[in-house]
């Protein structure tokens, strides 16, 4: 089988194109982004269920989460139906918020789809310089934030370094969603392409001298480019 090492800068690139597509919201989009990245590269869902958990994440509405005190102390979230990329890294904040404060980094999650998925927290918490885990206990998922060896090589250094090697059966097909999604080549999005920003009346605006905006496709009708009416 064809196999091809990928950049962590091209994964994030489908895969946020990916989860935009399928209406996640503006300011949720990074976070998603996020988990899907280390749910593929770790695996969680790996690049072979990556179209299936992003189905399940467009299905699943952002919802008001429920927050309660177990009687152990433990922290209990309700997150009513949502995927765990959608809430993963505002969970892990709570845990590593408890672990600060107490040493005990715990939140016992439940009402998630896919709770499987809440594994991508393991990833997300290197960049606090903790480790994280999460297990499937009575009533949900146990999501645990721990002290981390301060030797031990991250996920995202490691593929930032060595790359991530993917099957290319299952990486063109995520590329080619992913191309799909984009808003079709037409005149006026050459307008707005690159750095720069061509006017009706065929005026640049922005630096040109080192752009590399393709722009044959404006010269070659260049009747279509006239005056804005503006009023």
């Amino acid at each position: 089988m064809t196999e091809l090492r990928l950049t962590l800068r091209e994964i994030r690139l489908i895969i946020e194109r990916l989860v935009q597509a399928n209406g996640v919201a503006p300011g949720l989009l990074f976070a998603v982004r996020d988990a899907a990245v280390v749910s593929a590269i770790l695996p969680v869902a790996g690049f072979e269920k990556l179209s299936a958990e992003i189905a399940a994440l467009a299905a699943s509405p952002v919802k008001p989460a429920t927050l309660s005190e177990g009687e152990d102390g433990v922290l209990q979230v309700d997150v009513a139906g949502q995927h765990p990329w959608l809430v993963a890294e505002a969970l892990l904040d709570l845990a590593v918020e408890r672990f600060r404060l107490t040493g005990r980094g715990e939140v016992l999650v439940c009402g998630a789809v896919s709770p499987c998925e809440f594994g991508v927290v393991a990833g997300l918490a290197e960049k606090h310089g903790l480790t994280a885990i999460c297990s499937e206990v009575a009533g949900g998922v146990l999501l645990e934030v721990r002290p981390r060896l301060a030797r031990t090589e991250g996920l995202l250094n490691h593929v930032r370094r060595e790359g991530c090697t993917v099957a290319a059966g299952l990486w063109w097909p995520l590329y080619h969603a992913s191309h799909a999604a984009l808003a079709p080549d037409s005149f006026e999005s050459r307008r707005h392409a690159g750095t720069i920003r061509v006017e009706a009346d065929g005026r640049i605006v922005g630096r040109n001298d080192e752009d590399e905006t393709d722009l044959s496709m404006l010269a070659a009708d260049p009747i279509r480019l006239r005056p804005a009416s503006i009023p």
